[in-house]
């Protein structure tokens, strides 16, 4: 919840081709690379390759099986159909160090086939492109929180992931006590991170036991896409090193509290650089140009929210007792609304999407919140006005409510011509019936709490 400054941070290693890869493959000594393409959960899969062979591929392509549109949380594919290697191109720029092994590096391929339309980075890339049209640059950066628990992958599954144990009790929001008792695991968290090229913005202690804050740094928006994937990543893996569990579920229990994944964006003008969201003159400091990206995003929220609320956990989030908004609003600075703009120094001036939850695919969320602006502002919508009270529970009625269960978001997006004119028919096909089918799985699932509280009552 602390405001994020907008200065772009550097990436660590920056190369645009095949050569100045090689180059700097040979200068900094890398023997292995850690080649993937992220998959519609925003998992990063991936292969462990030797250097020469990622410099080869990244020159001649590779090649990879198109079944990771389809691949599910369990392992299991969502459709019974023929697979087969599809070409992928690695991207030079996207390369970076890898945290957990020494001589190594990252890099992100995506599909070059049919496949790109159902790439949740493509989707961004496409909506990149149309900015860049348009003459703009688009900047993000991502906050999370996420929740720490005292289990290892083998204990949690003992206990048939129910009664898990959550690490720091002594933790409260913003309070001192956590980051001091657990200053050398946050002292190498942040290390760790910095050695995969994604220094924080800021790590604070959140909303109770386990929970903490992490803001990431303002970067160009694909690589801050990027930078939130792999930062979920890296947060796991580093946890399970040191025998604990990083949870990104929207909603853990009943007893953890909802945790945001706030998607943050802004604009510049490609022609001089200055800020398009700012208007020193506006009495709120915000340019027309934002105030029609606001609208663009909001008018859109009802037809979309499968692109950053995709899972049935999602929608536990959305309940009285969490910080979650519940519906298409925007303020100042508010933090009950869908949107909180900050309308500070030019280059600080920037939109904070707070109502993916920390389970957010980054590449779907960013391109959902890049393509409505966008169209907000090529059709000159008008916002409705700045929400200054409580909005977690106020509705426009030019907007309406937004769906309460996947299965409800997922059937709107899929007869929306909006959704079929931002993202194509093969996606927008292929993505809600991998979330109906997602809900209908879990439907058929019935908790503990269910029976406890029906079995001898109904």
């Amino acid at each position: 919840m602390t405001p994020h400054t907008a200065p772009i941070v550097p990436r660590q290693w920056q190369v645009d081709s095949p050569g100045e890869l090689a180059d700097l493959f040979a200068r900094e000594r890398i023997e292995l690379v850690h080649a993937g393409l992220f998959d519609t959960e925003g998992v990063f899969r991936e292969k462990r390759l030797p250097a020469k062979l990622a410099l080869h591929y990244a020159k001649e392509g590779w090649s990879f099986i198109d079944a990771l549109p389809f691949w599910g949380p369990n392992d299991a594919v969502r459709a019974d159909r023929a697979y087969h290697s599809e070409p992928c191109a690695i991207d030079c720029a996207s390369v970076r160090p890898y945290p957990f092994e020494a001589s190594a590096a990252l890099l992100v391929a995506d599909y070059c086939g049919n496949s790109a339309n159902l790439s949740p980075r493509t989707l961004l890339s496409r909506q990149l492109a149309r900015a860049q049209g348009m003459g703009f640059q688009a900047l993000g950066a991502s906050e999370f929180e996420f929740i720490l628990l005292a289990e290892t992958p083998a204990t949690v599954a003992a206990k048939d992931y129910q009664s898990l144990t959550t690490h720091a009790q002594e933790n409260r929001c913003w309070s001192g006590l956590y980051p001091a008792t657990g200053a050398a695991f946050l002292r190498d968290y942040d290390q760790c991170l910095r050695s995969g090229d994604i220094p924080l913005h800021h790590l604070c202690a959140e909303l109770g036991p386990g929970c903490l804050e992490a803001s990431l740094p303002v970067r160009p928006l694909l690589t801050a896409a990027d930078d939130a994937a792999l930062f979920k990543l890296h947060t796991k893996a580093f946890a399970i090193e040191r025998g604990h569990i990083a949870s990104f579920m929207a909603q853990l229990s009943d007893q953890h509290p909802g945790l945001g994944g706030h998607p943050i964006l802004s604009l510049r003008s490609t022609a001089d650089g200055t800020a398009s969201f700012h208007d020193a003159a506006d009495p709120l400091g915000i340019s027309a140009t934002c105030r029609q990206f606001i609208a663009g995003v909001l008018h859109a929220l009802p037809d979309l929210m499968p692109m950053f609320a995709g899972t049935v956990n999602a929608y536990r989030r959305y309940v009285p007792g969490n910080w979650a908004p519940r519906t298409a609003t925007w303020g100042i600075d508010n933090y009950t609304c869908a949107i909180r703009v900050v309308a500070g120094a030019p280059d600080d001036c920037r939109i904070e999407f707070r109502l993916p939850g920390a389970d957010t695919n980054a590449h779907l969320a960013f391109a959902m919140l890049l393509g409505a602006g966008l169209d907000g502002i090529e059709r000159r919508l008008e916002a409705p006005p700045a929400t200054t009270t409580l909005g977690r529970e106020l509705v426009h009625p030019g907007i309406g409510p937004l769906p309460r269960t996947l299965l409800e978001a997922a059937e709107r997006m899929a007869a929306s011509p909006l959704a079929r004119r931002f993202f194509g028919d093969a996606f927008v096909d292929h993505y809600t019936a991998s979330c109906i089918q997602e809900d209908h799985l879990m439907r058929r699932h019935v908790p503990a709490f269910e029976r406890a509280r029906y079995l001898h009552h109904v």
